[in-house]
């Protein structure tokens, strides 16, 4: 039996699922980057705290084409840049992790306390050369 699980890339960082982020009862807004694949699809909300900003969602992915889907989104405070990829890894039984291809929906989270801009983009990842395209990336604030 497969599982599917989002995975965040950051600064080099793998890390397998995601960690739960309460969002502060501050009211939450809207986010969707600019459709700029087919087949990959993000969206959800992100709020601003205490400094920090929380973004909550789900990423996509709506056919097996040879792309696995991602999302990711830059938070920036001064010169300083922070980046969140998420993407869609499948487990197999014995725990080996993979780019997942295929359909699947999961929920994504992050946080950063820079919290000056923020912005969204699609991507996917070619599961034959391993290498990540973008979208064109959307300033939500």
């Amino acid at each position: 039996m497969r599982r599917i699980a989002a995975v965040a890339v950051t600064a080099g960082t793998l890390m397998a699922g995601m960690a739960v982020v309460a969002t502060p009862a501050q009211a939450a807004t809207k986010w969707v980057p600019y459709n700029s694949y087919g087949n990959v699809s993000a969206w959800g909300t992100y709020a601003r705290s205490g400094g920090t900003t929380y973004v909550k969602g789900y990423l996509r992915d709506g056919a097996k084409n040879g792309w696995t889907a991602c999302v990711r989104f830059l938070f920036t405070e001064g010169s300083k840049k922070y980046w969140v990829r998420h993407k869609i890894i499948g487990v197999t039984s014995s725990g080996t992790k993979y780019h997942f291809d295929g359909k699947a929906t999961v929920s994504i989270s992050a946080k950063s306390s820079y919290s000056s801009h923020l912005w969204v983009q699609e991507c996917g990842r070619n599961k034959k050369t391993g290498k990540y395209y973008y979208g064109k990336g959307k300033r939500l604030f």
